[in-house]
């Protein structure tokens, strides 16, 4: 093996050493009509047959230079974004040659050759698309060193861009966005980029560098027709460079505030038919800071839970190697690994992500008309934990994907795209997240596309799409068609009418969770149980009970529950109770008249002693307090005897806990009343949208775009909500038995001297606690501590039989409902002159809140109704600098997602960033980006910090 292994170094080095003796060279300068150098301009060089050979981009002068392979014919090809593509020069290279070929190029509106392949999976220009599409071409992402690739797409029309963090951060397209969202389809290079069991979108996990991008599209609406499920909110695809047409070495240093400090380095080169690209990355910083009154809550509790970790690092590295055996066959196989810590925000909470990986392996083949892939990704949560509770999160779970495509054209007017998906999810949380179901949670989707594009005549083109796909949890298949009528009355203006179905699948979690998320809240251990009610969060499916969540409604007095108190009754808590049985009344009534005694007794001994005090001196006696005090607990202990302990006609009632109370913190958090509806099997949610929309080129500087949508979501599914009412003693009914009970005790002679004495509590105002009357009568204050008291605690649960802790309150997803909002999306980009820039977005949706809907939940949009986005740029040429500013404003929304329930006030921010190429032989840049340029701290979801300025400085050079 060793001298094999030496022999095949050999054969390379001697390779090499050929190849460079053949070699040729090829430099020049890409200018602008007016002799201004071009910075980072795209050269090409191609073969005969108009194969890529090499590439490169030009440096802080305007330079380029490549390496040619052989000797031969070829075409160097320019590119700048913002200016007109020009005739490729043809030039002959001999061996070991060296050419000069300059370049100049005229400015123009780049979107009229613009082109893009998320629309249909295949390459289109972009006014030609059958869709909404919006694209970052890859010299702005280069030009905007950010922490997350998805940054690039804040300033997009249609896109809710909800910052969470230093590098969290949650995106959808339209609306209905979520705290630990994966709707957003997103794709790097064809494969998708969630986190497999979680389904989310781990923005910051992407492991691609800032300078492996090639461009960026976000299609807007729904993708189904093509891309499968849950692509219903658009699609947005990262697609990286070829190593091919990038040669060279880029090494960024960038240092900013909160202690951030970046570091990543890309390195591709061309061995004859082999590209090979290598690329890293590495950054810390220290997070905004924010509190959860339930973590500081649950460390009051017990001081050994950990606080908050707000130290942020990251790194990643990808490997890629792309391999052209001829001209119709390219292989690409490639590999990425990312590990990060950070403060991640669940359905359930934060969660403190501590060394959590997310690695992937990709391989690639096309041939000319056919392409295939197999990909794989995996994830490891290292020593993730969620913050209220420390309890592990623990995810191994992985993603395995086959696919494979065809496009088939018959004669000039007609062609086909078809393929076939096969997608594998296997999560693995060793019960941390999927509790019992951890055997049994495998996902297998497998799905078939077929799309027709009909050319009817020189200005109308048709597009037809229908998708079959099957997943092994839903009992039936979905159907998801396409249409689209593309008119286009010029070159440079196209109109579009389109409808799509999409669909969204149950994730893992709302399948499968079975994870506690909150130990005794009520602290009803302290009362006499072993276990208390605790918050737990569940899935529909469960093994052996394919039906969702039934509800026991055979008792006489309303739905059945289940107690962490059933002991005490000589009953196991798996039974089921009436809510109004007098014996286990009687001992829910035993436990809260125990509690209200524990705490009011030692109040009522300290108001006792005062009340003696005063009458011992008003008698003359000295020293009253000792004396006092012996009798007033003498009295205080006496205090049961007035109370009963067995009452007749006691009622049971429900309430629900409330999300919204628990997150403001309210020591009351029950509100609404407890009526259940059974939880059915989780469905898909279906999204059918009509949608008009136009985009043209108005005197060659001016593109427009618009476009107005209805959509209609049926079966939606709601964030995570309570599903099971907790039992109550009903107060009003315990208060109309309790007080004659009380009133007969004190009129009782053997009471007669604790009665007297408690009088004096008719007279008394304490707040918070007891507020007399002044009647004479102390039986009303007594009937309003005690029934009060004993009203507020919550003795059982209204649990489904499915439940897999019997007593627990459940949060659980549901389907529900149907939601339609209308939708407008406008975006403007000028390019007046060479220099300048200008561009802005307002996009609306005519609801952001759906109070009740099916009489179950609230919903909302996550998002707000209103975003309006401005800014522009300007290019000095004689000085290689470039300034842009951003404006972004966001109305205010409500937020319902998970355990984050309230309201997103408006905000206003303004960014801004700077690029200078400095006039050296290679290509160096300095950057500085400003987020949040005028420190408006605002938050952009419930739960999340408030973000600040953010200022970061990067020096990056190409060679």
């Amino acid at each position: 093996m060793k001298n094999l292994i030496v022999g095949i170094c050999v054969a390379f080095a001697a390779a090499m050493a050929t190849g460079a003796a053949e070699r040729g060279i090829i430099t020049g300068t890409i200018s602008d009509k007016a002799g201004n150098p071009l910075v980072g301009a795209n050269v090409v060089v191609s073969d005969s047959n108009q194969n890529k050979v090499t590439g490169t981009i030009t440096d802080g002068a305007g330079n380029y230079r490549v390496d040619v392979p052989a000797p031969g014919r070829y075409q160097v090809f320019a590119s700048y974004v913002g200016y007109l593509e020009e005739k490729p020069v043809t030039i002959g290279l001999e061996a070991g040659a060296e050419l000069v070929v300059d370049v100049s190029l005229s400015s123009q509106m780049i979107f009229l050759e613009q082109s893009v392949v998320t629309a249909s999976r295949r390459r289109e220009k972009i006014l030609d698309a059958p869709a909404s599409v919006s694209v970052v071409e890859g010299n702005e992402a280069r030009a905007n060193p950010v922490l997350a690739i998805t940054e690039h797409v804040r300033d997009l029309p249609g896109v809710d861009f909800a910052q969470n963090g230093l590098v969290q951060s949650n995106i959808v397209t339209r609306g209905f966005n979520n705290i630990f969202s994966g709707a957003l389809l997103i794709l790097t290079d064809n494969r998708i980029a969630r986190v497999p069991s979680l389904r989310l979108n781990a923005n910051n996990f992407i492991p691609l560098t800032n300078d492996d991008v090639d461009r960026i599209e976000v299609v807007l609406g729904p993708g189904s027709a093509l891309y499968g499920p849950n692509s219903a909110n658009g699609v947005l695809h990262v697609m990286p460079r070829s190593p091919f047409n990038s040669v060279g070495t880029d090494v960024n240093v960038g240092v900013g505030e909160r202690s951030l400090r970046k570091t990543s380095v890309r390195h591709a080169g061309v061995a004859g038919k082999l590209g090979y690209k290598i690329s890293a990355e590495y950054y810390t910083g220290t997070d905004w800071k924010n509190t959860d009154p339930e973590e500081v809550s649950a460390r009051v509790e017990d001081p050994t839970l950990p606080a908050r970790d707000f130290d942020v690092t990251r790194q990643g590295a990808e490997l890629r190697l792309d391999y052209k055996a001829w001209d119709d066959l390219s292989a690409i196989v490639a590999a990425g690994f990312n590990r990060g810590d950070y403060i991640e925000l669940t359905g359930l909470g934060a969660a403190q992500a501590d060394d959590w990986a997310y690695n992937y392996v990709q391989m690639r083949l096309k041939y000319r008309d056919w392409f295939a892939q197999a990909y794989r990704n995996w994830s490891d949560a290292g020593d993730t934990f969620l913050l209220r509770d420390n309890d592990d999160i623990v995810d191994k779970s992985d993603v395995t994907a086959f696919q494979v495509q065809h496009r088939a054209e018959l004669g000039k007017r007609q062609s086909f795209t078809y393929g076939l998906d096969l997608l594998l999810t296997r999560p693995d949380t060793e019960g941390t997240v999927t509790g019992r179901n951890e055997k049994d949670d495998d996902i297998n989707e497998l799905g078939a596309y077929l799309q027709s594009e009909t050319e009817l005549n020189r200005q109308l083109e048709l597009v037809l799409a229908l998708r079959y796909d099957d997943h092994n949890r839903i009992a039936d298949f979905e159907l998801t068609p396409r249409a689209a009528l593309v008119y286009k009355p010029r070159d440079d203006q196209t109109v579009r009418l389109t409808y799509n179905r999409a669909f969204s699948t149950p994730t893992p979690l709302s399948l499968y969770l079975d994870r506690r998320s909150g130990r005794d809240p009520f602290g009803l251990t302290r009362l006499g149980v072993q276990e208390g009610i605790d918050i737990r969060a569940q899935g529909t499916y469960q093994p052996g009970a394919p039906d969702g969540f039934s509800f026991r409604r055979d008792c006489a007095s309303g739905p059945c529950f289940r107690s962490p108190f059933a002991p005490l009754a000589g009953m196991q808590t798996t039974e089921y109770i009436d809510m109004n049985a007098p014996v286990f009344t009687n001992v829910m009534w035993g436990v809260g008249r125990g509690a209200v005694l524990a705490q009011f007794t030692p109040l009522l001994e300290q108001v006792l002693t005062g009340l003696i005090a005063s009458q011992l001196a008003a008698a003359g006696v000295s020293n009253p307090e000792p004396t006092a005090q012996q009798q007033a607990s003498q009295l205080a202990a006496a205090l049961p005897s007035v109370i009963p302990t067995q009452l007749a006609g006691l009622q049971g009632t429900t309430f629900r806990l409330d999300l919204e109370k628990v997150a403001a913190g309210d020591p009351a958090p029950f509100g609404a009343t407890g009526n259940v509806i059974d939880v059915k099997p989780m469905e898909s949610t279906i999204t059918q949208t009509f949608e008009i929309g136009y985009k043209g080129i108005l005197g060659r500087k001016l593109l427009v775009a618009a476009d107005l949508y209805r959509t209609k979501t049926d079966d939606f599914v709601g964030p995570l909500g309570v599903e099971t009412p907790n039992v109550f003693l009903d107060g009003t009914a315990l208060g109309a038995v309790l007080a004659p009970a009380i009133g007969a005790a004190l009129a009782d002679d053997q009471n007669a001297q604790i009665a007297s004495v408690l009088t004096g509590i008719d007279t008394l105002n304490i707040p918070g606690v007891l507020v007399g009357n002044r009647n004479d009568s102390v039986v009303d204050e007594l009937t309003t501590i005690f029934a009060g008291g004993a009203a507020r605690i919550p003795f059982g649960t209204v649990s489904p039989e499915q439940a897999s802790d019997p007593t627990a309150i459940i949060l659980a997803y549901r389907n529900f409902g149907n939601v339609t909002i209308d939708g407008f999306d406008l975006s403007l980009a000028y390019l007046p002159n060479e220099v300048w820039a200008l561009n802005g977005n307002y996009s609306y949706v005519s609801d952001d809140f759906f109070a009740n809907l099916s009489n179950i939940a609230d919903v909302a949009l996550n998002a707000s109704r209103h975003k309006v986005k401005f800014g522009g740029s300007y290019r000095f040429p004689h000085w290689n600098l470039q300034l842009g500013v951003q404006l972004r404003y966001s109305d205010a929304f409500p937020m319902n997602s998970g355990v984050y329930v309230g309201e997103v006030d408006a905000y206003t921010v303004v960014d801004a960033n700077l690029v200078y190429n400095l006039p050296i032989q290679y290509r160096t840049a300095l950057k500085l980006d400003i987020s949040n340029l005028l420190n408006n701290e605002h938050r952009e979801s419930v739960g999340a910090p408030k973000i600040g300025r953010l200022a970061f400085l990067q020096l990056g050079v190409h060679f």
